[in-house]
């Protein structure tokens, strides 16, 4: 049977849960090639995936392409991507979501002829992710394992907490270093004047420049005399006018975009 091809080069494969399923998934895949090339995904030893269930784990791609060669890395994103998922740095505090759902799949073979294989892969032979050797997990069985691996070891993150402590610790020490460094004259006599000490000022950001000139303002306003001459008199009425019939032009807009959004229209 000739393999069925789809569009943008992709190649349409069965997969099945173990040998003994009678139901079919349909996923589609392709040599990985893209411009944006990352060296964790050589498109020499890539495989891309699309359309694979949400129960599939790395585990069970590892094995569905067992007979291709090795497998060196798998990689889920939840839509196309050129670089690889954010690792997370401690098992007990995750930064990154896991991809969920259905999810597009990246599989790096150790060498060259393990993707070919995969590329020639016999339509008639569904690729199987399960087995007695090889269970993967699903139903309850995968919910009570999930749940008991939400429950910390205490001694392990106690670990964990310290080596980030102690490493940030480290990183603030060489900070205050090197700014006790600055705060030294160089070969010319200068010294670099850093925001620490007893009046270590504050950030210059936006939101705290736009809150000094408002106050800056403020003041200024307090101290001008407004509306003494008459000239002043008359430039603020025409200022005022101005402004109302500003105000009457939008409100005429907003009337009128009313008046066309309504849906009950009597006449």
């Amino acid at each position: 049977m000739d393999k069925l091809k789809c569009p943008l080069g992709l190649t349409a494969l069965y997969l099945k849960y173990s040998s003994e399923s009678s139901g079919q998934h349909m996923i589609f895949v392709k040599q990985h090639a893209v411009r944006e090339r990352h060296p964790d995904k050589p498109s020499d030893r890539t495989l891309f995936m699309l359309n694979i269930p949400p129960y599939c784990t790395e585990e069970s791609l590892k094995f569905a392409w067992r007979e291709c060669g090795a497998v060196k890395a798998v990689f889920f994103h939840s839509k196309p991507s050129a670089s690889v998922p954010l690792v997370d740095e401690s098992p007990f505090f995750p930064t990154h979501e896991v991809v969920k759902g259905f999810k597009v799949a990246y599989v790096v073979f150790e060498k060259p002829e393990g993707l070919m294989r995969a590329l020639n892969w016999n339509q008639d032979q569904p690729l199987i992710l399960s087995s007695s050797e090889s269970p993967l997990l699903c139903g309850t069985s995968k919910w009570c394992t999930e749940y008991n691996a939400r429950i910390p070891d205490v001694n392990a993150m106690k670990e964990d907490v310290d080596s980030y402590m102690a490493a940030y610790d480290k990183k603030v020490q060489k900070e205050i270093e090197k700014e006790k460094a600055e705060g030294e004259e160089d070969e010319d006599g200068w010294i670099t004047v850093s925001k620490r000490g007893r009046n270590p000022g504050f950030a210059r950001t936006e939101n705290k420049t736009k809150k000094i000139l408002a106050n800056e303002d403020k003041k200024r306003s307090k101290k001008e005399l407004l509306n003494i001459y008459s000239f002043q008199i008359r430039e603020a009425k025409m200022k005022n006018l101005m402004t109302l019939r500003q105000k009457f032009e939008e409100d005429k807009k907003k009337i009128q975009m009313l008046k066309t959004a309504r849906k009950f229209k009597p006449f």
